[in-house]
C-alpha cells in the first residue's frame, strides 16, 4: 500500500462547492459529481470471526462497538505463525479488511475507529465480492461531504482517495505535477500542502474559471491511466438511482452530470427531496434489520436497471446557452474567501457558446427554473 498525503486545500475548495440538495459540485461550467463510474450478537461475531473480542479500552465506550483501528493491527492483523490453523488466515484477512474499511473506504471524520457492524459482512469472504461496495462507499462519502458543509464542522470523513481520484482524472487544471508518471497517479505526496491558505486561494481561482470542462474517462489524455473496465462502465454507472449503506440513503443524480459520460447535457429534473433521510443514522430502528426497515428503498435499488439514463453522445461537450442560462439563474459559481477579493469574478454566459442543440428534444423547458 502506498502512503501519501491528501491535498487538503484542494479538498476544502471542492467542499465549498458541494450542494447537499443535488449531491453535486457547483462549477462555472455546470454541475459535476462523483458517480458510480468513479468508484464500485456482537461478541459472538467477534469471537467467531476474529478469534478475540475487543475490550472496553479498545472501544469508544462500554455501550458502543466502534473499535480502534490499532486494535485490529495489534491483535488480529499480525504475523502468521508457521503452524497457524486453517481459520487463522481467514481471521487475519478479516482484520486487514476491517482496517481498510475504517481507514480508507468508510472512515469517519476522526479516521481512527471502525464500527463492528461491518464484521458480519466478512463472515463469508467468498461472498464479499458479490456485495456492492462501490455504491456503499459513494453513499458514505456523499453523506460525509454533506455533513462537512454544516456550520462548525471542521473535519471530513468519507473516502477522500475517491474524491482525489475523481478530481485528478476529471479536472485537468487541478492535476499535480507528475500525474502520469506514477503507478497510482491519484496517490501522491503533496509537498505544497504546507502553504494551505495560498493553495486554497489558488484552487478557488481555478474553480471559478468558466473555461474549465469535465474530462471524461474516454479522453486520450487518460489512456493508460484509467482501467479499461472503468472507462467502459457507462452502461452500469449512468443510472439515476439511490445509494445505500446501512441506514444511509443518498441519491445518484447523474442526469445532472451527463457530460461526464460523454453526453449532451440537458436541463435536469429537480433533485429528489430526501432531507428526512439525512436525519437518520444507525440509532433508529433498534432491533430491526435495515433491509426490512428500509424495504422500499432496497426495492428501488434492486430495480435500478429500469432507470438507466439514455446518453446522447456528442463530440462537443461545451454547455449549451439554454443550459447555462438556466444554470446561472440559481447556481453559485463564484466563491471568494478573505483575501481573494482581488480575483476577477467570472461566471457569465459566453456569447460564443454553441447553439446547435437549442432545439434538441432532450432539453427541458427553461421555464423549469431552479435546481
Amino acid at each position: 500500500m502506498i502512503v501519501f498525503e491528501h491535498d487538503w486545500p484542494l479538498v476544502s475548495a471542492l467542499l465549498e462547492r458541494w450542494m447537499p440538495e443535488s449531491y453535486t459540485f457547483h462549477l462555472a461550467c455546470g454541475e459535476m459529481t462523483i458517480t458510480l463510474q468513479d468508484g464500485q450478537t456482537i461478541e459472538d461475531f467477534c469471537q467467531q470471526l476474529l478469534g478475540v473480542v475487543p475490550g472496553a479500552y479498545d472501544r469508544q465506550s462500554q455501550t458502543k462497538w466502534t473499535v480502534k483501528l490499532t486494535w485490529f493491527l495489534n491483535t488480529v492483523y499480525g504475523e502468521l505463525e508457521q503452524d497457524a490453523t486453517e481459520e487463522r488466515p481467514l481471521r487475519y484477512m478479516r482484520g486487514y479488511i476491517m482496517q481498510l474499511i475504517g481507514g480508507i473506504l468508510f472512515p469517519d471524520a476522526f479516521d481512527s475507529r471502525v464500527h463492528i457492524k461491518w464484521l458480519p459482512l466478512l463472515e463469508d469472504l467468498d461472498a464479499c465480492d458479490r456485495l456492492s461496495w462501490g455504491s456503499a462507499v459513494l453513499a458514505w462519502t456523499y453523506r460525509q461531504m454533506c455533513r462537512a458543509t454544516e456550520h462548525g464542522v471542521r473535519n471530513l470523513g468519507g473516502c477522500v482517495i475517491l474524491l482525489m481520484s475523481w478530481d485528478y482524472h476529471r479536472i485537468l487544471l487541478l492535476r499535480s505535477e507528475g500525474f502520469d508518471t506514477r503507478r497510482f497517479p491519484w496517490v501522491q505526496y503533496r509537498p505544497d500542502n504546507a502553504r494551505g491558505e495560498g493553495c486554497l486561494r489558488h484552487y478557488r481561482h481555478v474553480l471559478n474559471g468558466i473555461g474549465m470542462l469535465a474530462t471524461t474517462y474516454a479522453d486520450p489524455q487518460l489512456e493508460g491511466l484509467v482501467p479499461h473496465a472503468i472507462a467502459e462502465a457507462d452502461h452500469t454507472a449512468a443510472v439515476v438511482c439511490l445509494l445505500l449503506c446501512f441506514a444511509i440513503v443518498e441519491w445518484h443524480q447523474v442526469d445532472r452530470v451527463v457530460r461526464q459520460f460523454d453526453g449532451l447535457q440537458h436541463i435536469p429534473t429537480r433533485p429528489l427531496d430526501i432531507d428526512s433521510m439525512h436525519r437518520m443514522d444507525g440509532r433508529f430502528g433498534w432491533g430491526e434489520w435495515f433491509p426490512h426497515l428500509l424495504r422500499g428503498w432496497h426495492e428501488l435499488w434492486d430495480h435500478r436497471a429500469d432507470h438507466h439514463l439514455y446518453i446522447h453522445h456528442h463530440i462537443d461537450l461545451r454547455p449549451s446557452l439554454p443550459y447555462m442560462t438556466w444554470y446561472l439563474q440559481w447556481a453559485h459559481t463564484e466563491l471568494f474567501g478573505q483575501g481573494d477579493q482581488h480575483l476577477v469574478p467570472v461566471g457569465v454566459v459566453l456569447e460564443d457558446l454553441s447553439l446547435y442543440h437549442i432545439g434538441h428534444a432532450g432539453l427541458t423547458s427553461c421555464d423549469n427554473a431552479g435546481p
